[in-house]
């Protein structure tokens, strides 16, 4: 506690020295005179002075039909149009009302959205031009057009390739972008911001092109290139070769496959009730190398669309169709089958939406879409592309409701070196099965002479035979497979409770009892017997009620006298099952992972005719999984006591009634339940697959969205509003082509909006999931459509596009100064370029810097903070692929209710320390320390995450394992690499790797402190450093006390907002 509270102090000293929101820059210091009040109200005021110099820059005649009615249409219409008429005021036709209302809906749309009387209530606020054109038009007279057809929304228009504008400033810009930008600028009459200095771009592009910071030699090495005497110049060949680094580093493809896997709902488990896990990791794999490969965008759409239709397509093509194989999936009991293949491929049909189109088709799904030109039509003339896949969940029993599970898709992944050692293991298997019948054959005979090798039994093989079920039902409708030895395993999810019933068909002769054996197997948890999880594999029998049916059909019940068991645990004898005493069940607690077995003895033998049926019904209804994994039942025949296998003697003596195991047999069958679950743990892995079905199924608007209430048939094409039919047969190749063929005017410059966002948090659209009517207007559209068409003629190439952006001037602009003289010294040809400074002026006008005017400065997301701390900490494993890892996460959150229960293991080792992306996600139970940084469960397709801030992301960078570790080995860290022993070295050093700039005096004061107050408390609480370094390897010849304060100080910086922010 004294730890955090002195960490905080530092936080707050620190902050106030140089820290600043999460999002745009701070005013300089005596940059301006003006009063200081809080930024969003002081944003507020100033928007009409905005508006107004926007206004004067604004040259060209309004025109109704492009200018005014988009923006009624938008903003208005929902309250104000043909259905709904709040006020009794309609704005989507003539009336003379328009007029007389202008002052005020003029004076209401400038208002700050916080007043009551602001407009709109919802949705996008206008922008400074939209309302000079509504001002325009009201002066004008408020009139309508005597013949007026409504303009096709711009995004559906095919995007040209615009000419440059004319600039005034023609030494600012590096690219053609920076033309559209600084046009924009000198039309509000602001100037761009000096560029960033060369420590802070390299950490800037070294996160946003590989999510890691810069190593100190990666950060001194651009540096030096960018000395130029006594101040510094970016120059572009040093950029670039930084840039092409950037690029070609494999760690890309895990930085940017993060944003794609939210757009595809990515998961390792289901989702909904049952929320059980599946296998769709080798799809994630493909995205990161794909990214890597830099594969065109329109192929790389292409192969997750249809790639299960290619001609001879690849196993890596249909591993790619796992992008809508991600889809969450409900087996919760009672669900119907073809409702959730429908909600799952309705799913695929928006998600395609958000994805390629940047619209919202989820309205039209019941009814003609309200704002945007999608009908009901259109939208199940989509969803019939996505129809005609197999079915991933079914009922193991049609007539049973409950009885629904998942079955999938799956397509395995062929590893031959995997293979190679499974085959190895399988002959060593082969040799061990014959090992142990020759022995089994050698005490048998042994017991027929009279003899009785290590205390072997007499006439066990003759005498017990495994009966091979006819029928096996179990009440949760969980599923099973017969094994080879007559076993039966349960697989998929564990329910809570369940009774299984088991039928045979017996042959004729003597029946003196019967045994039930509860086996071991790789596969279950703990490997079992029982399925109640790897730490209490256990189950609880209640009752084993046998009846025979005869072939004339009489039934009669077995009545015994009592059992027989290698192991009870206590309270649960076996023998209650008979006797009906005590809990009248049977359980083998505290002896798990082990086979055991129950005899149970009739109270006279019974003779058998031919063809008599038994059915055996076996209650578990304890609770909590606590259920048999793997049973054999087996008949015996003569003295049942006789009979008893023998048993491996616990504490010295074996059970009553039983005989010894032989100790040779016991140690064999050890050795193949090992062989067993090494050759299960190299089973081929699977994923998720889409496979077409040979015949199409047929495809209707569903009236109302009901699936159970078909209308008029469909068939599949692409909305009407793209006046374009894809050429091709009616599959999702033909619509993979289309989404990225020139007929399709939303692609490109939805996808270049995304990445635009990507690198400076906000899009060109600022709703980047929706370029409909009730979407953003582009802040530079002309900007939007050249990146777009410069998209398309490169061949779609993502890293093209990426390079383009970050080459730029506006990329590399200053996000603000922390403190006077902070910023580095620009050179004069840089300083003549940027202008005056534009801090004050910029701050007031444009503080959500929609212009552009300043660099990207905002929080990183869930994943690269933790990138962050782990490669600041020296910890980070960039190790690639693979199944997920599991990384420290407080107790007890996968427990739940129905379905497989999880044990949630920590990964070992480093496997811990993998990135991000890489983390289990389970969308019941999502990475909490994740979730506290706005990520997603991917329920459903994530176009942007929000962005907060609450005190919980700071309670998780102080008390997290991970941070908390990271910490630790950032302090040491800093001992070992720093150049120099004193102690200003040591702060200076942790500065450079955390922030990758050296600290300011003030700062360099304030660590001073912290650690100098920190280390006298270390060594006054022994006790508490003591805790504190348990189980941590300190660095040589340093005292506890000495690595609890540079713990305190690790913690403090790796806590600051600027080192989980991207300035």
């Amino acid at each position: 506690m004294a730890f955090a509270k002195k960490i905080c102090g530092a936080l707050c000293s620190l902050a106030c020295g140089w820290g600043h929101p999460r999002s745009g820059p701070p005013l300089p210091q005596g940059a301006a005179k003006v009063r200081p009040v809080p930024r969003r109200s002081h944003a507020d005021m100033i928007r009409p002075a905005f508006i107004a110099l926007l206004a004067a820059a604004h040259v060209h005649a309004t025109d109704f039909a492009k200018d005014v009615f988009p923006v009624l249409q938008r903003a208005c219409f929902e309250c104000h149009g043909s259905e709904v008429q709040k006020g009794k005021l309609r704005l989507d036709t003539a009336a003379a009302k328009h007029f007389e209302i202008g002052p005020d809906l003029l004076r209401r749309v400038a208002l700050p959205k916080e007043d009551k009387e602001a407009m709109p209530k919802r949705g996008t606020r206008l922008t400074a031009v939209e309302i000079t054109h509504l001002r325009d038009w009201i002066n004008a007279g408020a009139k309508w057009p005597d013949k007026f057809e409504t303009l096709k929304h711009w995004s559906y228009i095919p995007p040209i390739r615009p000419a440059l504008p004319v600039i005034q400033n023609k030494a600012w810009p590096k690219n053609e972008l920076d033309h559209f930008i600084l046009a924009k600028l000198e039309a509000a009459k602001l100037t761009p911001s000096p560029e960033a200095s060369p420590e802070t771009l390299i950490r800037r592009l070294s996160l946003d092109l590989t999510g890691l910071p810069p190593t100190p030699q990666e950060m001194e090495q651009f540096v030096n290139e960018c000395r130029s005497g006594s101040s510094f110049v970016i120059r572009n060949s040093s950029l670039e070769a930084l840039a092409d680094r950037l690029l070609a580093s494999k760690d890309f493809g895990v930085r940017w496959a993060r944003p794609w896997l939210d757009l595809a709902r990515y998961a390792d488990s289901h989702g909904f009730q049952r929320d059980d896990l599946r296998e769709v990791w080798a799809w994630r794999d493909w995205v990161v190398n794909a990214l890597n490969a830099n594969m065109p965008f329109d192929q790389f759409t292409l192969e997750q669309i249809a790639g299960d239709l290619l001609p001879n397509a690849t196993p890596e093509q249909f591993i790619a169709t796992g992008f809508h194989r991600c889809t969450p999936t409900n087996v919760e009991a009672g669900t119907e089958p073809e409702e959730s293949r429908i909600n799952q491929v309705i799913d695929r049909v928006n998600t395609t939406g958000a994805v390629w189109l940047g619209t919202t088709l989820e309205c039209a799904q019941c009814h003609n879409h309200k704002y945007d030109p999608i009908t009901q039509s259109d939208y199940y003339s989509l969803l019939a592309y996505y129809n005609n896949t197999e079915k991933e969940a079914e009922r193991t029993n049609p007539k049973v409701p409950g009885s629904i599970q998942f079955k999938g898709s799956p397509f395995q992944i062929k590893d031959t070196g995997r293979e190679a050692q499974r085959q190895q293991l399988a002959t060593q298997m082969k040799a061990l099965d014959a090992q142990i019948t020759a022995r089994q054959q050698q005490i048998a005979g042994a017991g027929k002479q009279g003899e009785n090798p290590a205390g072997a039994g007499s006439g066990q093989i003759e005498a017990v035979q495994a009966l091979k079920p006819t029928a096996f039902i179990t009440e949760s409708d969980a599923e099973s497979e017969l094994q080879a030895d007559g076993s039966v395993l349960l697989t998929g999810p564990v329910p809570e409770t369940d009774t299984y019933t088991f039928e045979t068909e017996l042959s004729g002769g003597e029946l003196s009892g019967l045994m039930l054996e509860a086996l071991t197997h790789a596969s279950i948890p703990g490997d079992g017997p029982g399925r109640g999880g790897v730490n209490r594999p256990n189950f609880v029998l209640h009752t084993f009620d046998c009846t025979l049916t005869t072939p004339d059909g009489s039934k009669q019940p077995l009545p015994f006298k009592t059992a027989h068991a290698d192991y009870s645990q206590t309270g649960y004898d076996v023998t209650s099952l008979v006797d009906q005493t005590g809990k009248k069940a049977w359980a083998i607690g505290r002896r798990f992972g082990e086979p055991h077995w129950a005899a149970f003895e009739l109270a006279r033998p019974v003779k058998i005719a031919a063809g008599t049926k038994l059915n055996i019904r076996m209650e578990q209804n304890f609770g909590n999984g606590l259920v048999m994994g793997c049973l054999r039942i087996s008949r015996i025949t003569g003295d049942v006591i006789a009979a008893l296998p023998e048993v491996e003697e616990t504490d010295g003596k074996a059970p009553a009634k039983a005989k010894a195991k032989d100790k040779q047999l016991a140690q064999l069958e050890k050795q193949k339940t090992a062989l067993q679950k090494q050759i299960t743990a190299l089973n081929a892995p699977t994923t998720e697959i889409m496979r077409e079905l040979s015949e199409p199924r047929m495809s209707a608007i569903f009236k109302r969205g009901v699936y159970t209430d078909p209308a008029d048939k469909v068939t599949p094409t692409v909305p009407a509003i793209f006046n374009s039919q894809p050429k091709g047969p009616p599959n999702r190749i033909t619509l993979a082509k289309w989404l990225t063929s020139r007929d399709n005017p939303l692609a490109a410059r939805v996808t270049v909006n995304r990445w635009w966002a990507e690198l400076f948090g906000q899009g060109i659209v600022a709703t980047l999931e929706d370029f409909g009517i009730k979407g953003a207007a582009p802040s530079h559209p002309e900007m939007l459509d050249w990146l777009a068409v410069e998209f398309m003629e490169s061949g779609w190439d993502m890293k093209h596009v990426l390079k383009k952006i970050v080459m730029s001037a506006a990329y590399r602009q200053s996000a603000g100064q922390r403190a006077k003289g902070e910023e580095f010294q620009t050179s004069p040809e840089s300083r003549e370029a940027s202008g005056p400074m534009p801090y004050a002026l910029g701050s007031q006008l444009d503080p959500a810097n929609t212009l552009l005017w300043h660099g990207p400065r905002f929080r990183l997301d869930a994943e690269t903070i933790r990138d962050n701390a782990l490669a600041i900490a020296g910890l980070i494993n960039l190790k690639q692929g693979g199944t997920p890892i599991r990384p420290p996460q407080p107790d007890g959150l996968w427990q739940k209710v129905g379905g497989q229960q999880y044990n949630y293991v920590v990964s070992p080792g480093d496997e811990k320390y993998r990135r991000g992306l890489y983390v289990v996600l389970k969308r019941g139970s999502p990475y909490p320390s994740f979730m506290n940084f706005d990520a997603s469960a991917r329920m459903a397709c994530v176009v942007r995450r929000s962005r907060s801030n609450t005190p919980l992301q700071a309670l998780t960078l102080l008390n997290d394992p991970v941070y908390v570790e990271a910490a630790k080995a950032f302090a040491r860290r800093i001992v070992n690499e720093a150049p120099s022993h004193d102690l200003d070295s040591r702060l200076q050093h942790a500065f450079r790797i955390a922030l990758a700039r050296a600290p300011q005096p003030q700062e360099l004061g304030v660590l001073k402190s912290l650690w100098e107050t920190q280390f006298e408390a270390a060594k006054a609480d022994p006790k508490a450093t003591n805790d504190l370094t348990t189980g941590f390897e300190l660095p040589k010849h340093l005292p506890a006390a000495e690595f609890a304060a540079w713990y305190a100080v690790a913690s403090a910086i790796l806590n600051l907002d600027e080192c989980i922010t991207k300035g």
